[in-house]
């Protein structure tokens, strides 16, 4: 598939893959969020296709809990497993988890030379890989080259692509924020994650880790300060609140009911990083506590008594 039949596939990506009664509650729940003072609600689970835990679950917490979307990793080693996954369940709302750092790459050490290691791996250090794309040119030519590569492959496993978010957030770096505005224009991706956190509001119901918290805080709403202004001049979406940020592998039931209590009118994303023992490699804690957080009859509860309505990027994208 060239880039022009993938660009002209994803413009013509018009209604749900399969209609069904939780997308036609998101296009209402995300029409009268964007008309009135009501509140809605996406929760995302990042890091598909990472590996089979993660894959198994996400895929339980969409069956049996809240989540509504999720975002792939389309060089993991399970991603094979993720799309089949996303095939089978059509409702669950798929974009692309871009990794430029900590993960791996599509197209290799043969493409990327000076950005990847003979494995294909980017580098481990966030900081590290950050200066290196900020200050080199020829890394940020490498870059659009893997950045266009991985919509490709998105578009080939999903056949849709709605949204973006980037591994650690690093989709709001200045360097690989003006390649994906580039490219999302030219793929016609509708909706991007800003990942800009009410750090108050997090500090009153959690008040752990106080120094990196302020930190990100302030880290995270300039870059994404910035990003909006690129996606708002594109006419590319966005949630209006976004909690996942601040207090991520530190969840709790209480945290989340806290939030949930405190949404205010508007679109907020929830996002989660859950994974499953299934009897293999045995996932972090703060990972299997978030399956059985999504799914925890309380979450759905609170949600219910806040009046948030469930809904996912997709239906952002065409209300």
């Amino acid at each position: 598939m060239t880039p022009t039949e993938s660009a002209e596939r994803a413009r013509s990506a018009g209604a749900p893959i399969n209609p069904s009664a939780r997308d036609s509650a998101g296009r209402h729940a995300v029409a009268s969020v964007r008309h009135g003072g009501s509140r809605a609600v996406i929760v995302t689970a990042d890091d598909f296709g990472i590996s089979r835990e993660a894959n198994a679950g996400i895929i339980r917490a969409h069956r049996e809990g809240v989540l509504t979307a999720t975002s792939l990793m389309v060089a993991g080693v399970a991603r094979d497993e993720a799309a089949a996954l996303a095939r089978e369940h059509r409702d669950l709302d798929v974009g692309l988890h871009l990794v430029v750092c900590m993960g791996t790459s599509v197209l290799g050490r043969e493409r990327l030379g000076g950005i990847v290691d003979a494995a294909g791996r980017f580098g481990e250090n966030p900081v590290g890989a950050g200066m290196r794309y900020f200050f080199s040119r020829r890394a940020r030519i490498l870059l659009r080259d893997e950045i266009r590569a991985q919509i490709e492959t998105h578009l080939r496993l999903v056949g849709r692509l709605d949204h973006i978010d980037g591994h650690l957030n690093f989709h709001v770096h200045p360097a690989i924020a003006d390649l994906l505005m580039e490219l999302g224009a030219e793929y016609r991706v509708p909706c991007m994650r800003l990942p800009r956190e009410s750090v108050l509001t997090t500090l009153r119901l959690a008040r752990d880790h106080m120094p990196r918290k302020l930190v990100e805080a302030v880290i995270f709403r300039a870059l994404s300060r910035r990003t909006r202004r690129m996606m708002a001049a594109r006419g590319i979406r966005t949630t209006d609140w976004l909690f996942g940020l601040h207090q991520s592998g530190n969840l709790s039931a209480d945290y989340l009911i806290g939030v949930i209590r405190r949404l205010r009118p508007g679109l907020t994303e929830l996002y989660f990083h859950p994974a499953a023992d299934l009897g293999g490699a045995t996932p972090a804690a703060a990972a299997r506590r978030e399956v059985e957080l999504l799914t925890d009859p309380r979450i759905r509860a609170a949600l219910n008594n806040a009046g948030a309505r469930l809904t996912n990027f997709a239906e952002l994208a065409r209300a």
